[in-house]
Parts: C-alpha cells; structure tokens; sequence
C-alpha cells in the first residue's frame, strides 16, 4: 500500500475538547452530566450541518469530519455506519509532549470506531530534547501502523 492519502480532501473538524470547554463554555473538568450532554450536542450541531452539506451535494467521498471520542463517540459511529470518512484525535490533548489519550490502550480505541484516519499533532518546541522527540516519533509511529492497518482493511 502506498504512503499516504492521494485524493483531495476536505475535513471538518471538530474534535476540539479542552479549548472548546474552557474558551466557549467557559467551563472547567470535570464536568457535570449536563455539561458533557450540552457539549456532545454542540457537536452534534456540527455533524447536522456535515449532513446538510453532503445532502446539498458535497461529494461524501472528498468530505470527512474529525471529531473525539469523548464528546462525538456518537457520531464516530453514525458517521462509520453511513459511509462517512472519519477522522478521531489519538493525543491527549493539552500536552507538552505527544502522549495518547488512552495510553497503551489508545489502539483498542482507534479499532472499536474504525474511523478512515487517526490524527496525533506532537509540536516540536525549540530547546527540547532529542528524546523527547524521539519518543514522540515513537508514538505517532506506533499510531500511524495501526491507521494504516484499518486503513488496509477498509480497501
């Protein structure tokens, strides 16, 4: 299989999760019940528009949506369930350095919503250390392997 994606695609994203809270909520974790609902349903909002464009004659295969677990697991899996190109975050978000979400688990994450990619952002900072680096590199390879085995068995 050749390295990476050779189609044009757009991707709406919304998997924004601790600026989100903070700067459009103005909320803190952890959150209540009712502030995870009214966040997911933001989200939802988001999906319903995606919708309202494919069904306005958006190519869905040059459209996708990035969205989180913790806020969209929903709509990962309607989105998978209709044909849709998904895209989740594997990073924990917030970090100085590159670790997953769910940690060594992040794998069973990524399988249990299959979505067509995974996304990890790890921002190389002036004056850090080549390890740190090297075990950031580490990680989002250990991450790309897996994408592209889902990827693999999608086609």
């Amino acid at each position: 299989m050749a390295n990476g994606y050779d189609k044009p695609l757009y991707i709406l994203p919304f998997d924004h999760r601790h600026s989100y809270l903070s700067r459009l909520f103005q909320w803190q974790e952890p959150l209540t019940p009712d502030e995870t609902a009214e966040v997911a349903a933001s989200k939802q909002l988001m999906y319903e528009g995606f919708k309202a464009a494919v069904a306005d004659g958006v190519p869905q295969h040059r459209a996708g949506i990035l969205v989180d677990e913790e806020f969209g697991a929903a709509i990962l899996r309607e989105a998978v369930t209709h044909g849709a190109i998904t895209c989740m975050p594997v990073e924990k978000n917030g970090q100085e350095e590159f670790e997953f979400e769910y940690g060594d688990d992040f794998e069973r994450h990524i399988e249990e919503f299959n979505p067509t990619f995974a996304k990890g952002v790890a921002a190389l900072q002036p004056g850090r250390q080549c390890g740190d680096e090297q075990a950031a590199d580490k990680a989002l390879a250990s991450s790309l392997g897996i994408s592209r085995q889902i990827q693999a068995a999608i086609q």
